[in-house]
């Protein structure tokens, strides 16, 4: 079997590109707006054996790995898009967010 190798000139990406894109994310926005994911927080992990996960019984206590004053870490579809921290809303929890992570097209297919 021959392999054929073509060389090829790429014009490279321009300010004008990333424009276009923005103006094809403004006219899907209306159907976008309306698509609903599932967002998790990650409060932190543990790696535990099953010996000790069948012991726990009611007040038993597992330690994360995750320090106090560590940002949580929110994620849609298991991928982080940003970060915060742990605040209290009326009688419900909530994640103040302190960082959101931009990730381009190209990346997230990787």
């Amino acid at each position: 079997m021959k392999t054929i190798v073509n060389e090829i000139e790429l014009e490279p990406l321009t300010d004008d590109a990333d424009e276009r894109h923005q103006t094809i994310v403004r006219s899907a926005w209306p159907f976008l707006g309306s698509v609903k994911v599932r967002l998790a927080v990650r409060v932190g992990g543990a790696e535990i054996s099953v010996a000790d996960l069948l012991g726990f019984k009611e007040g038993s206590l597992v330690e994360l790995d995750q320090l106090l004053d560590e940002p949580l870490e929110v994620m849609i579809d298991g991928h982080v898009v940003a970060r915060g921290v742990l605040v209290a809303v009326g009688d419900h929890f909530g994640v103040r967010i302190s960082e959101a992570i931009v990730t381009s097209p190209a990346m997230a297919r990787a």
